[in-house]
């Protein structure tokens, strides 16, 4: 039969605690909440032989759950879900959708204590495995279960060793205890990492691990390879050229040379298919590598094939577990996990459906954008390391509470703690590689008039939404749409009017003529070769351009280049001499080795700090022996010189987690709050904000100047595009928030 909805009362935010509930108490309420919106399909499994068990299913999902339930807070309830697993709750919503249809059937709850002896995991507060006794055989196995389990019935650390032996000694004393698989599972775990550190600390030394490829780990490397071998699921994050696929090999030499894996299924992006293969067969000798590729039912037999080494992109992954629908592998690798940062893509959905006893996975940048993000990460390899989310999100996000929205972080570094058994991360600076000296430079350059005007147009109208969202707290979907992109728009206009122009005619810019003098420079009479990034492949046509008139030779790499050509492109940078200029749009910035570039020339800014770092990445890692030089083109008084800050907030925030840097850091503070504040009285409620509306809180007013009614700025016009467009307003301008500045300088 089926559950039916049932009306809610007062429906709970899945963001904003009542300040009258606990937090257990706010998210059991949340789960209840779902199974009455839900409709379930729920049956007793067998009311005489199974009591209190049941059958829920969702007909939405197709997903079905066992479900044990013998009454409130019973310690003997259970599902099968995920959420039962890590929310610690003891509940989840499919276990109160069969109280709400016990309720409505009036039908009776089995409470009574089983007449059968368990070992089960307690996955409340942790996983723990524990005995319950049933009462016709306590006294029997009381001596017993004193030698393997504490007081409080968990079983001891030292016990795993000898799991089977108490279960062999328990059965002759009460023939019908169960081991439920979870509890075996979970025991199995402990033992085979007890076996896996053995062999990494005693077997694999240095000299073993040397002896395994052709090529000799740094330390730092040894410690990595050892480090995954022993976790068994694990994220190698080390910082961007470091070398985390050679510890991947290696990692998968040791499982194939231990008989524990026979297949290794590569998990990358498609740019970087060949590439892979050509490491494995150059770190191993081996030349039985298989790229899984061509048309689906060409990629479906590959997957059969008994190769040790497959390689396959997450593209075709994703469109290939709709016909498989679940993949097996002993080892699987995932190159650039952090693509997986949003849990309910399409991508995400298939590569849980991928089952594997080990995982390699790799990231130079697990955490992106938000924090939350980094729990979808880790769950690929340990779904309990930073469960439950929910308080997950207490302990370490600071959120405004009236809308719920992040405002900032907190306790970074006891995450970082929790990750010590999971994940390992190094940067170039702590290992201490005798890398070159890396120069940085933000070169501020001017816009032209037509790219003012038209970026201006666009703040006023992005202002005027926002201004919007500060009222009302509310945006309709077509104008979200629309503020998404006017802000792509303003990005463009602050490379060239060509990206964004149909008919490209009309052009405007000035970085393309900066990017050629620096070009220009650095070609005459050196040797040194040059990487240039744009995340619009428009803009490094326009460059492509400039340089054919000029007879210049070079690469370029987008992503419309297939696959195999791409080896081909990057052969020719790196080996011709004559070859020194590779222009590259984002679809190069990872994975790819181009350390035979020592310039490197960002045409404009990516949204976060991560991109950045993977462009740089790709110039600035092991193997580079000169100083390198990064050239970071921005736009004055453009949406792009706004973004700077918000770069070095989110590289904190990463710092913060995983390299030991701040420990809490704040989107929006209160000094902040009241030095936006110190501007308003002045500023024309029509002016736009320069800055500020990229973080802007709900309730904050449009960016303003203060007058002080001793000549300073009084009354711009309602457009800063004709502020701008004047010299005498725009100095104005500055000298007014000059003097605001001094007068905050703490800030």
């Amino acid at each position: 039969m089926e559950s039916s909805n049932r009306n809610i009362q007062q429906r709970l935010s899945n963001t904003i605690k009542p300040a009258e509930m606990g937090l257990e108490e706010w998210q059991v309420a949340l789960r209840r909440q779902q199974a009455q919106r839900e409709r379930f399909a729920i049956n007793e499994t067998n009311p005489q032989f199974c009591p209190g068990e049941y059958q829920v299913r969702n007909p939405r999902s197709r997903s079905q759950y066992k479900v044990i339930y013998r009454g409130a807070y019973s310690p003997w309830n259970y599902c099968s879900c995920p959420d039962f697993r890590t929310s610690g709750l003891g509940t989840c919503k499919h276990i109160e959708a069969v109280k709400l249809w016990l309720q409505a059937e009036n039908k009776e709850v089995h409470n009574e204590e089983p007449d059968y002896s368990s070992v089960y995991v307690d996955y409340r507060g942790g996983r723990n495995i524990r005995i319950r006794t049933c009462e016709t055989h306590r006294k029997e196995l009381a001596a017993l279960t004193q030698e393997y389990f504490d007081q409080a019935s968990v079983l001891r650390p030292e016990a795993y060793a000898s799991f089977d032996t108490f279960i062999e000694k328990a059965r002759s004393i009460d023939s019908s205890l169960r081991c439920y698989p979870d509890a075996l599972e979970l025991v199995i775990s402990q033992r085979e990492r007890l076996q896996r550190t053995a062999l990494a600390d005693n077997v694999y030394t240095d000299a073993m691990l040397d002896a395994l490829l052709t090529k000799k780990l740094y330390p730092y490397q040894k410690e990595g390879v050892r480090f995954a071998f022993k976790a068994g699921k694990a994220i190698i994050a080390d910082e961007m050229g470091l070398g985390k696929t050679v510890q991947a090999i290696c990692s998968a030499e040791i499982y194939l040379r231990e008989k524990m894996a026979e297949s290794v299924l590569i998990v990358c992006p498609n740019s970087l298919k060949y590439q892979w293969k050509s490491e494995i067969e150059r770190f191993t000798g081996r030349n039985n590598v298989l790229i899984v590729e061509g048309y689906a039912s060409r990629r479906l037999e590959l997957y059969k094939a008994s190769m040790p080494y497959k390689i396959v992109s997450f593209q075709s992954l994703a469109n290939d577990i709709k016909s498989l629908n679940r993949l097996s592998t002993d080892l699987l690798i995932m190159d650039e996990v952090q693509r997986l940062k949003n849990w309910n893509t399409q991508l995400a959905w298939a590569v849980r459906r991928i089952d594997s006893h080990y995982s390699v996975l790799l990231s130079g940048t697990p955490l992106e954008n938000k924090l939350d993000e980094l729990v979808s990460i880790v769950q690929l390899a340990d779904p309990y390391c930073l469960s439950p989310l929910y308080r997950f999100r207490y302990e370490h996000i600071v959120t405004d509470p009236e809308t719920g929205k992040a405002v900032g972080y907190k306790n970074l570094n006891d995450i970082k703690n929790k990750l010590k058994d999971t994940l390992i991360r190094r940067t170039k600076q702590s290992v201490q590689l005798q890398l070159p000296k890396r120069t940085d430079q933000f070169l501020l350059m001017p816009m032209t008039p037509q790219q003012i005007s038209r970026h201006e147009e666009l703040r006023s109208a992005v202002a005027r939404l926002v201004s919007k969202w500060s009222r009302t707290h509310s945006l309709s979907e077509d104008e979200r749409r629309r503020l998404l992109l006017m802000l792509g728009q303003m990005r463009m206009l602050a490379d060239s009017t060509f990206i964004i122009d149909q008919d490209q005619e009309n052009r405007h810019d000035i970085k393309i003529a900066e990017a050629m003098n620096i070009l220009d420079d650095a070609l005459d009479g050196g040797t040194a070769k040059i990487v240039v990034f744009s995340e619009w492949e428009r803009m490094l046509r326009l460059l492509a351009m400039e340089l054919d008139a000029q007879g210049i030779r070079y690469e370029f790499l987008h992503g419309n280049v297939p696959s195999q050509k791409r080896s081909e492109i990057i052969g020719r940078f790196t080996n011709d001499a004559d070859c020194r200029i590779f222009l590259s749009t984002d679809t190069g910035s990872t994975g790819l080795n181009l350390q035979a570039a020592s310039i490197l020339i960002n045409l404009d800014l990516p949204w976060n700090p991560a991109i950045l770092e993977q462009r740089i990445g790709r110039i600035y890692r092991i193997g580079q022996e000169i100083p390198i030089q990064v050239m970071n083109l921005v736009s004055k008084n453009s949406i792009e010189e706004s973004m700077i800050d918000r770069l070095r907030f989110k590289r904190s925030m990463f710092e913060g987690v995983l390299d030991g840097g701040d420990d809490t850091i704040f989107l929006s503070e209160d000094r902040f709050k009241g030095f936006m504040e110190s501007l308003a009285p002045a500023f024309s409620k029509e002016a736009p904000s320069v800055l500020p509306f990229m973080e802007r809180n709900p309730g904050e007013e449009s960016l303003h100047i203060e007058g002080d009614g001793r000549g300073s700025v009084t009354a711009f016009l309602a457009s800063l595009r004709e502020i701008l467009q004047s010299p005498e307003k725009t100095k104005q301008l500055e000298d007014a928030i000059t003097k605001i500045l001094e007068a905050n300088s703490k800030l």
